[in-house]
Formats: structure tokens, C-alpha cells, sequence
């Protein structure tokens, strides 16, 4: 949880300059751009991570990494975060980002948990239907659940819709429990 306010603070600072220079999409790619390669070179993710390596040799090894690539206010804020030692929230910096990203351009996500494989023209059809009831765009992340029987289950923000048949047979198993047999 510390980690997440920690990250969303930077996250919602950096943010604020993408707004007030019109760069939102290019500082989400440049950040995309950072965390795809701390990930990709092998022990990077150590060596920032490292307590013991100072601040100015870590500084150094990001401007010779990230220069090329960024523009000098991103590069500037990658050298602040090593600076302030909190180098280890690259990723989840970049993910507030996005949210707030997508916040901005009224993009929603959401997970569409079916039984079994659904035709993407199928969960094209049911984003676009969700997005005309909630007013934004709706991009679904399927995953499968066999567990489910049949049916669909989508989770939206903190609102779910259970339209599934293990859902509607738990709801017939609690009202006969209650019914009166006479």
C-alpha cells in the first residue's frame, strides 16, 4: 500500500507536467520506454534497487542509458527519483501514470471473466455496449474461469456485474434454503 501512494505522488507530479506542456503520450512512452529497459538488461533492476551504490553513480549510469531516448524533462525526473532513492517505483510510478493517463483521455478499463474463450467480434460488441451505458471507452481484459459454468462476469472500477450460471445457482441454492415447505 506504501508503495502505491508512494508511486501515485511521483506519478500524479509528473503527470501534472505532462498536462501543462500537452505531453501525455509521449511521457507515458518515454516512461514505458525506462521500465522496458530496467527490465530488459539483465541486473539493472539490482543495481538501482541497490542501497549501497550511490545516488550520483546511479544518476550517471541513467543519463548514459536514457539520454538518447528521452526528452530532458523526463530525463530530469528519472534523475529525481534516483536522487530522492526511490528508483525501485519505476514500474509502479508508470502504471499511476496510466491510469491517470487514461483517466484523462475517459478510457476505462475493465475485466470480462468468462467460462470459456469468447470471439474477439464478440467482446468487441459487449465494449462498445458498455461503453455507451457508462459514457467512457471501455477496453476489457478477458480471462477465463471454467469455474463459472456459463455466463459472463464484469468488474468495471468498484462495480460488478455477475451474469454468470455458478452465480445464479448460488442465488437459487440461498432462496430455496429459505423457502417454506409445507
Amino acid at each position: 500500500m506504501l508503495n502505491k501512494s508512494v508511486a501515485r505522488r511521483y506519478a500524479e507530479a509528473f503527470f501534472s507536467i505532462a498536462q501543462d506542456n500537452n505531453k501525455i503520450d509521449q511521457f507515458q512512452t518515454e516512461l514505458e520506454k525506462v521500465v522496458a529497459k530496467i527490465n530488459e538488461l539483465e541486473n539493472l533492476k539490482e543495481y538501482f534497487a541497490h542501497l549501497l551504490i550511490p545516488a550520483k553513480e546511479k544518476k550517471e549510469v541513467a543519463k548514459k542509458l536514457f539520454q538518447e531516448d528521452l526528452s530532458p524533462t523526463t530525463l530530469s525526473f528519472i534523475l529525481m527519483v534516483i536522487d530522492k532513492r526511490r528508483e525501485t517505483y519505476f514500474e509502479a510510478i508508470l502504471d499511476e501514470y496510466k491510469e491517470m493517463a487514461d483517466e484523462s483521455r475517459n478510457i476505462t478499463k475493465a475485466d470480462l471473466i468468462v467460462a470459456r474463450e469468447v470471439p474477439e467480434d464478440e467482446v468487441e460488441v459487449l465494449a462498445q455496449k458498455l461503453s455507451a451505458t457508462s459514457g467512457k471507452t471501455v477496453q476489457l481484459k478477458v480471462a477465463v474461469d471454467p469455474s463459472l459454468i456459463g455466463g459472463i462476469k464484469i468488474r468495471m472500477g468498484d462495480q460488478i456485474i455477475d451474469g454468470t450460471v455458478a452465480k445464479r445457482l448460488e442465488m437459487l441454492r440461498e432462496s430455496l434454503k429459505k423457502a417454506k415447505i409445507s
